[in-house]
């Protein structure tokens, strides 16, 4: 099960300092402060923090000045009105889109160019009800991942670099571009085979017609 941290900037800066708070491993205080001054993810994660609050409080336009302040120092544009749990972790934050609806469970990391987003299903005339992705505990979410429409993403699942997703995934799925074309490769080929042995059965009956004419 994945670890549970505590709710808003408190699981922030509980995962920070814990074990895994950096690539080297848990930092001391003064490495700890270091990132938060001098990297973009921690202070993304703090304006986020900000604006939720304002926007909880029912102060939205306060909270969108904040939105847009964060897109505009950090390049990460995280709507106040999405749901996030503790312990977000925010390696780079170049291109990072989370939509108003997007709900996040805790001790969750986002790579750069991640959208969790809508699925413009009215932009085809689809008139089913759209809405915005769910995401499960300790999910790990890669560059330039894309999560669009109303899915769920099962606690600890991984997602892959570029891969588009837009189905429900059950807990600890691993999902890649990769293996999405190969599960489609497998099941055309077993199609093939199946009509492949089809004709040749078609062809035994026509044999075995044939020989009773004559």
């Amino acid at each position: 099960m994945p670890e549970s941290l505590p709710r808003g900037l408190r699981g922030d800066i509980a995962r920070l300092l814990g074990a895994g708070g950096t690539h080297e491993g848990r930092p001391g205080l003064g490495r700890a402060l270091q990132r938060v001054l001098t990297r973009p993810g921690p202070l993304a994660i703090a304006l986020y923090r900000l604006g939720h609050r304002m926007w909880a409080l029912g102060l939205h336009t306060p909270a969108e000045l904040v939105w847009r302040l964060n897109l505009f120092l950090t390049g990460a544009d995280i709507h106040p009105g999405a749901e996030i749990g503790g312990g977000l972790r925010i390696v780079h934050t170049s291109g990072i889109v989370v939509g108003k609806g997007a709900r996040i469970g805790s001790n969750c990391t986002l790579l750069h160019g991640v959208t969790l987003g809508g699925s413009a299903r009215g932009f085809t005339g689809d008139d089913r009800p759209d809405g915005f992705p769910t995401v499960g505990d300790g999910c790990k979410i890669a560059a330039g991942a894309k999560l669009l429409g109303p899915i769920t993403i099962g606690e600890g699942s991984f997602i892959g670099a570029n891969a588009v997703v837009a189905k429900d995934l059950p807990p600890g799925t691993v999902y890649t571009p990769g293996r999405e074309v190969a599960e489609l490769r497998a099941r055309l080929d077993a199609l093939n085979r199946r009509v492949q042995e089809l004709e040749a059965e078609i062809a035994g009956l026509r044999r075995a017609l044939s020989e009773q004419a004559g």
